[in-house]
């Protein structure tokens, strides 16, 4: 079904936002401390949620939150630790309200019409990692520390950060082996850390074609601008 990803070849001007980053696939990434997630009580930060505290999802409404689990991690500035360098996402980049980061092996789902014209379904799942150089996107420098927190369901849920971002959360995780369920395939799609860099590359391509004018201006705030597309 993906093997469209597989077969385009992206174009010279995609070409250009090659990344010299390892790629990544989906896994239980856990959200950063200080992003903001839609509850039944409004928007908190992910460090003030625990497990029952009712938090909103794409497809299921409000649903409790099962368990709850902190992680900190330190990024050095080693070869072997550039595969888990944050990601930055610019203000409004993915319709988030702010400037923020995640870890590279987290889902978002993304809605393209390229999604929908070759899969009848404009909704997946790509790792953030896939997503460089996309309106701004980018990796973080090294020697930083991460902290985040991992939210489970009882099931597979995508739920809403930083007002217009969609962060796919997993049922249940493994340390020792980040896996993800075949529930979650089936659920949504996820496609992998190739086949979503070769969609990304022909974003980045239909994004410039269409919205050039307005990714060199600068609408008063000093940062791109883009457009929306139906």
């Amino acid at each position: 079904m993906l093997d469209w990803f597989a077969k385009r070849n992206a174009s010279p001007m995609a070409e250009a936002f090659t990344t010299a980053f390892p790629l990544v696939s989906t896994g239980h990434a856990g959200v950063l401390v200080g992003t903001m997630v839609a509850t039944a009580t409004g928007w908190r930060p992910v460090e003030a949620l625990a497990i029952g505290d009712e938090v909103l999802t794409f497809d299921h409404g409000m649903r409790p939150v099962k368990s709850v689990e902190r992680q900190t991690l330190v990024i050095g500035d080693t070869a072997c630790a550039q595969e888990m360098a944050p990601i930055y996402i610019p203000r409004d980049a993915l319709g988030n309200r702010n400037p923020m980061w995640v870890k590279p092996e987290q889902g978002l789902l993304i809605e393209h019409d390229l999604l929908e014209d070759k899969l009848g379904d404009p909704f997946a799942v790509v790792p953030a990692c896939a997503l460089e150089g996309y309106r701004g996107i980018t990796r973080a420098p090294q020697q930083v520390t991460m902290e985040t927190v991992v939210l489970a369901f009882d099931e597979d849920e995508v739920i809403y950060i930083e007002a217009g971002v969609l962060a796919f959360c997993p049922v249940g995780h493994d340390l020792m082996h980040d896996c993800i369920t075949d529930a979650a395939q089936d659920l949504y799609t996820l496609l992998s850390a190739t086949e979503a860099r070769e969609l990304v590359l022909d974003m980045i391509t239909e994004d410039t074609f269409w919205t050039a004018g307005a990714i060199n201006g600068s609408g008063g705030t000093g940062e791109p601008q883009y457009a929306t597309y139906a």
